[in-house]
């Protein structure tokens, strides 16, 4: 009998940057889409017959929401008698900000990001500003979408020593990569580099320090109490040597003191002894840190009588290594566990098991810089 409004438009399904959303759409009786053209025609030939009012059948289409509320009508006859017409006001909502970030202030955010590109927002905000006082300053929206088109992404930050960009340190650095041996890595494949290290691992690993709850609630869930004890020592080697449906990797853990010249000596002990019968015949390039014991003569000698080589990473570089990088990968997989571990045995298991489930290593080397060979 009579004519609905029109359909709501449903929101669109990837949230657009902030300032630009859409509000949502109510009932046109709440300020929502507006009544089409139809209606108000309707309500007007109503009003100059004069049945609009005093109909029971229009109060209860009104209490359905199916026809305009009398202050509605209202209005619209007050717009056709000021206006001649009933047209409904064009609805602009949140208007897309045509003010970015460009020129010279664009190259200032690449400049600020490559140097501290940890800073927050609103230091980025005010940088920009101080950098060109007569621009207002920018939204965090408008930061966020120059610094995509700048191709910038959000990463887990980590730190690196300022004692590692010493003269010398930086100097061992650029000759770890940039020199052959006996100096550094350059020109050797990947296949024949073996990366290790040392790590501990606590019970306290797989505690989950942040969580969410109500303003008035602890953020607390049951599971297993630990603190401050058990420690497992994890001596691990990785290399980019790879085989179908086997991943090169040697390591022992040690549930008791950490790792001293005796236990590391007997580890290179047992590795050089696996190499000999699992890759018989092989000479491989050792890369560690320069732990003092990792430099002892012992170590040295016995690398190099069963036909090794070794090279040290320069101090404090420890990103250059891609060990670091797998006893992340542990640290994650240990966290993800929802049950968790009660004792140390049990820790010990779970490590055996992440590392077995580790296919190859060999992407931890590309990803510090080897070559993919």
């Amino acid at each position: 009998m009579f004519a609905n409004k029109d359909k709501v438009v449903k929101r669109p399904a990837v949230r657009p940057p902030n300032g630009t959303r859409p509000a949502s759409s109510p009932h046109p009786s709440r300020g929502g889409n507006a009544y089409s053209p139809e209606v108000r025609d309707q309500v007007i030939a109503m009003w100059q017959n004069g049945t609009l009012y005093n109909n029971p059948a229009l109060s209860l289409l009104r209490m359905q929401h199916k026809f305009p509320c009398r202050r509605i009508c209202s209005r619209w006859i007050q717009q056709f008698q000021a206006e001649g017409n009933t047209r409904a006001k064009r609805r602009t909502g949140n208007r897309h900000s045509l003010r970015e970030v460009n020129g010279q202030d664009l190259v200032n955010l690449a400049l600020y990001r490559a140097v501290r590109p940890k800073a927050y927002i609103d230091e980025v905000r005010a940088y920009l500003h101080n950098r060109n006082p007569a621009n207002p300053p920018y939204s965090q929206s408008q930061i966020v979408r120059a610094e995509q088109r700048l191709g910038l992404f959000q990463k887990v930050g980590s730190t690196t020593s300022d004692c590692a960009y010493l003269p010398l340190n930086q100097f061992k650095h650029d000759q770890y990569w940039g020199a052959a041996y006996p100096d550094g890595v350059m020109g050797e494949s990947t296949r024949d580099v073996i990366d290790l290290d040392e790590s501990c691992f606590k019970l306290e690993s797989q505690n989950r320090k942040y969580g969410k709850v109500t303003r008035q609630r602890r953020c607390d869930a049951r599971g297993k109490y630990r603190k401050g004890a058990g420690t497992i020592s994890l001596l691990m080697a990785i290399s980019g040597d790879e085989r179908v449906g086997e991943a090169f990797s040697f390591h022992r853990t040690y549930t008791e003191g950490g790792t001293n010249q005796w236990r590391f000596y007997n580890y290179m002990l047992e590795l050089c002894d696996w190499l000999d019968v699992n890759r018989n015949g092989r000479s491989f390039l050792f890369t560690m840190d320069n732990l003092n014991l990792h430099k002892h003569p012992m170590i040295i000698n016995m690398i190099h009588s069963r036909g090794h080589r070794v090279v040290y990473r320069a101090p404090y570089w420890s990103c250059d290594g891609a060990i670091e990088y797998v006893f992340n990968t542990i640290q994650t997989n240990l966290q993800v566990d929802v049950n968790g571990v009660g004792d140390v045995y049990q820790l010990v298991n779970k490590i055996n098991t992440i590392i077995a489930h580790m296919p190859h290593f060999k992407r931890y080397f590309i990803h510090v810089g080897f070559a993919n060979n």
